[in-house]
């Protein structure tokens, strides 16, 4: 996805009139949205399943999910999990950053594709180690009409509520 800043060095766009340095890349429209009622069953039950509506001709999301917990007592922020998929291909690819149990530069890398059975640590909940995002993809949900779905899974004894908050970019 293209940022808002111009890039360092312009392409030749001689062939062209009228036409900017970005005018030919896609920006990503933004979609924010938060879930914190979404009651998920604990294994062998579930997933729970969160779609956010996204434009029909949507054809890949870069999304930041942000749980409640910060990196550990006094850290610098939320911990939480980048990711991306498209409708091109199945499997998502996410990057999970922070541990409320540990280390703010605490970092790991999950794709579906390389194996991963999950795509996040356990911290969309109040209380660590419950809640993981299980998968992530584009679906079809109508004839006009798109969603990011999202899933999670509750690795707790018994019933726990989602508690996350997205900012997912659209390209187009």
């Amino acid at each position: 996805m293209r940022t808002q800043a111009k890039r360092g060095m312009v392409p030749d766009h001689a062939g062209a009139t009228n036409v900017g340095v970005d005018d030919h890349h896609v920006r990503p429209s933004n979609v924010e949205a938060s879930n914190t009622t979404l009651s998920v069953a604990p294994l062998p039950f579930g997933p729970g399943q969160w779609d956010i509506a996204i434009p029909y001709d949507a054809e890949a999301v870069m999304f930041t999910l942000r749980g409640p917990l910060t990196t550990h007592p006094g850290g610098p922020g939320k911990v939480g999990v980048v990711g991306v998929c498209s409708r091109a291909f199945l499997e998502a690819s996410t990057v999970s950053f922070g541990s409320p149990t540990g280390s703010s530069n605490y970092g790991a890398v999950y794709s579906q594709a390389g194996g991963s059975l999950y795509l996040s640590d356990k911290f969309f909940t109040n209380t660590y180690g419950e809640i993981a995002l299980s998968d992530a993809r584009i679906v079809t949900t109508g004839p006009s009409t798109r969603v990011l779905r999202l899933e999670f899974t509750n690795f707790a004894a018994g019933y726990r509520t989602l508690d996350c908050r997205a900012e997912i970019g659209v390209v187009a």
